[in-house]
C-alpha cells in the first residue's frame, strides 16, 4: 500500500512539474530569506549553506546552491562578478520569519487544546512533544482525508478500534474540531499543510528506495583524485569527500583506473621535485607553501597512497586492454577539445584522459544505456570542457550517445542528492512543520490541484518511494544537470577571483606574485580571526538570551502566581465570604476589587492572564537583554 507521505509529495511534484518546477525550486524561498536576513554582499555557496543549517536546520550541498542561485539570477536583481554572486538591487522578501511565527501560533494552539482533550481519556498526553509525535502519526496515514474534508467539506472517517491508542484519539479530536470548532479546525489544517509540506521537502520516503547506483562504477579522473587528498585546498576536498559519501550510500562503487593512479603518483613527484624550486608553479605546489608541506611529505604521500585510497572508499581497477573496436580516435578528439578551448601543458595527461575515456566504453561495450543508472561505468571529472569534448565525440557511439563517458562531479553530485532524502533537521519536529509551511506555503488554488493529482494518483494503484524518488530527479533537471549548460562550476567563493589573478601575474612579474601571495594570506589569516571572534560573540549572544529567557520566565511566573492569589482570594470575596479580622477584610476586598477590574478589562479588552503573562516576560526579557547588553557591550538587535 502506498504510504500517504509518499502520495502527497509525489501529487505535489507532478504539480510543480507540470508547471515547469522541479524539487531544486522548494529551495528558492530558504535561499531568498538567508540573502536579506543576514544581508550578505559576496554570496558564496558556502556561506549561503552554513546560513541555511543555522537558520533551519537544513543540510543542503553547496552545488545545489550553486544551481538554484544562476536560477535566481536570470529572474532577480543577481551578479555574478569574481566567482561570487552579487545583489544589485531589491530581492522578493518571501517573509519566512513572520509566516513562520503565524503558523507557531496555530500549531501551539492545537498542540495545547489537544492535550486538554486528552485529560478526560485513560491515557492522558502529558508533554508537547508527545502531542506532536500523536498527530504525525495519525497524519502519516490520514492527511488526504483531512486535506480533501478541508478542501471539499467531506467528514474525516472514523477508525476501527483495533487502530493505535494515540492515532485513535488524534482522531476523535480532530472530530470533535470538524463538528463544533471550525476555528481550531483551521488551525489543524494549518498543521496538516505543514506535515504535507515537511514530507515534501524532507521525502523521508526516500530512505526506503532502493540504491539507484547498485552495479554502477564511478571512476575518478586524477584531477579529483588530488582535490581529495587535500593538495588543492580544503574546500575542495570537502566537496570530493561529500559526493564519494552520497554515491556509496546509493549503492555505487567508487574507483581509479591503474593508469589514474599512476598519473596521480608523478603528479605528485613532480610538484614534490619542484615544491622548493622558485619557477615552481601549480595549485599543488601554491597550496604545499601556503600551509608548510615539504618536499618529503609529498614524497611519503605517495608511498602512502594505496592506504588512502582504500581508507577513502576508493577501488583501484586494472585498466582495461586495447580493444580495436573501442580505440578512440585520438584526432577527432583532440579536434573537440581545442572547440571546447580544452588544452594540455603536458601531452601525457591528454593520453591519460584519452585512455579513461576509451576503458569507459570498453566497460560499457555493446550496450546502449538510456539512464544514468544502467551506463555500468562513468568517468568522472571536474574539468568542464573534458565532459563537454567526450559527450560531443560519443554522439557517434551508441555507448555514450544518450549517457555520456564522462560526466562532471558537479552535475554528478546534484543528480545523486536529488535521489536520497533531505535528512530531518535536527530541530523539534512543531518546528519543521512551521518553517515548511512558512517557505512553501500554498494557495488554496494550488492545493486544490494537489488534491485532484491525489486522486488520480490513487486510482492509478499501488505507487512506491523509487517512484517519488524517479520523478524527484525526472528527465527535466537531469537534462540541465547533464546537459552541460551550467557554465563555470568551480566553487562560489571570494578565493576564485584572487587565486585567478595570481596565477596570470605569476607568469609576468614573478616579484608580483610572492606580494600578491603574502597578501592573500595575510588576509586569509585576518578573515580566520573575524570569523572566530564573531562566533564566539555569536555564541555568547545565544548564551546570554537564552538564560535572560529563563530569567524572565522565572520573574514572570512568580508575578502571575501572585496575581493569580489575588484572583482567587476576589472569586472567594464575590461568593460573599467575609471576615472580623481587618487584615483578612482587607485582603479579601483588595482580591475583589482586582478580579472586578481583571473582569471588566477582559471584557472590554479582550486581555486575558495568558496575554498579561507572556507581555510581562517580552518585558523582563528585553530588560534582561539590555542589561546584559549595557554590561558586555555585546548588542542584540532585536530588541524592540
Amino acid at each position: 500500500m502506498t504510504s500517504s507521505s509518499t502520495l502527497t509529495s509525489l501529487a505535489m511534484l507532478k504539480v510543480h512539474i507540470d508547471q515547469g518546477q522541479d524539487y531544486l525550486d522548494y529551495l528558492r524561498p530558504f535561499i531568498l530569506q538567508v540573502l536579506i536576513a543576514h544581508g550578505i554582499e559576496r554570496i558564496t555557496d558556502i556561506a549561503v549553506k552554513d546560513h541555511i543549517l543555522i537558520d533551519w536546520g537544513l543540510e543542503i550541498p553547496t552545488r545545489a546552491i550553486q544551481v538554484v542561485l544562476k536560477r535566481l539570477a536570470r529572474k532577480y536583481p543577481l551578479k555574478k562578478d569574481g566567482g561570487v554572486y552579487i545583489v544589485t538591487g531589491v530581492l522578493p522578501d518571501p517573509r519566512i520569519v513572520a509566516k513562520k511565527a503565524d503558523a507557531n501560533r496555530h500549531i501551539n494552539a492545537v498542540i495545547a487544546d489537544l492535550r486538554e482533550f486528552s485529560k478526560n481519556t485513560i491515557k492522558p498526553i502529558t508533554n508537547d512533544k508527545e502531542a506532536v509525535d500523536a498527530i504525525c502519526a495519525f497524519l502519516s496515514r490520514f492527511d488526504i482525508p483531512c486535506l480533501r474534508a478541508y478542501l471539499r467539506g467531506t467528514t474525516i472517517p472514523d477508525i476501527d478500534n483495533n487502530q493505535d491508542a494515540q492515532i485513535i484519539l488524534v482522531c476523535k479530536y480532530v472530530l470533535m474540531l470538524q463538528a463544533t470548532n471550525p476555528e481550531r479546525f483551521d488551525s489543524f489544517m494549518v498543521v496538516v499543510k505543514g506535515h504535507m509540506l515537511a514530507n515534501a521537502l524532507l521525502c523521508p520516503d526516500l530512505q526506503s528506495a532502493p540504491k539507484t547506483y547498485k552495479g554502477m562504477a564511478f571512476y575518478l579522473d586524477t584531477p579529483l583524485l588530488v582535490q581529495r587528498l587535500g593538495l588543492e585546498g580544503s574546500h575542495k576536498q570537502l566537496a570530493v569527500e561529500n559526493l564519494i559519501e552520497l554515491l556509496s550510500s546509493l549503492g555505487a562503487t567508487i574507483a581509479v583506473f591503474s593508469h589514474s593512479k599512476e598519473e596521480l603518483e608523478n603528479v605528485i613527484i613532480g610538484a614534490a621535485k619542484h615544491i622548493e624550486s622558485p619557477d615552481g608553479r601549480g595549485t599543488i605546489v601554491a597550496e604545499a607553501r601556503k600551509h608548510g608541506t615539504t618536499k618529503s611529505d609529498l614524497l611519503v604521500l605517495v608511498n602512502q597512497l594505496d592506504d588512502k585510497l582504500e581508507d577513502f572508499q576508493i577501488k583501484t581497477i586494472a585498466t582495461p586492454k586495447v580493444i580495436a573496436n573501442f580505440q578512440i580516435d585520438e584526432t577527432a578528439f583532440e579536434k573537440i577539445l581545442i572547440n571546447h578551448e580544452v588544452y594540455y601543458s603536458n601531452p601525457r595527461a591528454k593520453e591519460h584522459d584519452i585512455n579513461s575515456v576509451r576503458s569507459i566504453y570498453v566497460l560499457r561495450a555493446h550496450t546502449a544505456p538510456k539512464i544514468l543508472e544502467h551506463s555500468k561505468a562513468v568517468l568522472v571529472t571536474s574539468n568542464t570542457g573534458f565532459s563537454k569534448t567526450a559527450f560531443q565525440y560519443g554522439q557517434i557511439h551508441k555507448e555514450s550517445r544518450e549517457i555520456s563517458s564522462v560526466i562532471t562531479d558537479f552535475s554528478l553530485a546534484n543528480i545523486a542528492w536529488l535521489k536520497a532524502p533531505l535528512g530531518s533537521p535536527n530541530i523539534p519536529m512543531a518546528e519543521v512543520l512551521a518553517f515548511a509551511y512558512a517557505a512553501m506555503q500554498p494557495s488554496n488554488e494550488l492545493l486544490d490541484k494537489y488534491m485532484v493529482e491525489i486522486d488520480k494518483l490513487e486510482k492509478n494503484g499501488k505507487l512506491t518511494a523509487r517512484d517519488h524518488q524517479l520523478l524527484r530527479s525526472s528527465q527535466f533537471v537531469q537534462d540541465e544537470l547533464m546537459g552541460l549548460t551550467l557554465g563555470d562550476e568551480d566553487a562560489l567563493t571570494e578565493q576564485t577571483v584572487t587565486e585567478t589573478l595570481k596565477r596570470v601575474t605569476a607568469e609576468i612579474i614573478k616579484e608580483e606574485d610572492r606580494k600578491l601571495k603574502a597578501e592573500h594570506d595575510e588576509h586569509n589569516h585576518t578573515k580566520s580571526l573575524l570569523d572566530e571572534e564573531r562566533k564566539k560573540r555569536e555564541n555568547i549572544q545565544k548564551k546570554l538570551y537564552w538564560s535572560c529567557l529563563k530569567k524572565a520566565k522565572n520573574c514572570t511566573w512568580i508575578i502571575t502566581f501572585m496575581f493569580s492569589v489575588f484572583l482567587v482570594v476576589g472569586l472567594i470575596c464575590s461568593l460573599g465570604v467575609s471576615s472580623n479580622y481587618p487584615y483578612v477584610e482587607y485582603s479579601l476586598f483588595s482580591g475583589l476589587s482586582i478580579f472586578i477590574m481583571v473582569t471588566l478589562i477582559n471584557l472590554i479588552f479582550g486581555i486575558t492572564v495568558k496575554n498579561i503573562h507572556q507581555k510581562i516576560q517580552n518585558y523582563f526579557h528585553t530588560c534582561f537583554l539590555k542589561h546584559e547588553s549595557a554590561v558586555t557591550g555585546i548588542p542584540f538587535e532585536d530588541i524592540k
